[in-house]
């Protein structure tokens, strides 16, 4: 029976660290989505840049 217990338990343990480690892919993931988003801002506001600043070049 302790066996089972002990069974039980390594199962229980190990599927909560699986959760965590999903939720921080989760996290891993929006951060990494949010940071192309700001990367794609960016390059958008950069470019446009680059069209007001060449109709001032002489």
């Amino acid at each position: 029976m302790r066996a089972f217990k002990g069974i039980s338990t390594v199962a229980h343990t190990t599927a909560s660290g699986t959760q965590e480690v999903s939720a921080a892919a989760e996290e891993q993931l929006a951060s990494m989505e949010e940071m192309s988003s700001s990367f794609h801002a960016v390059t958008h506001m950069a470019e446009g840049m680059q069209e007001l600043v060449s109709r001032f070049r002489v």
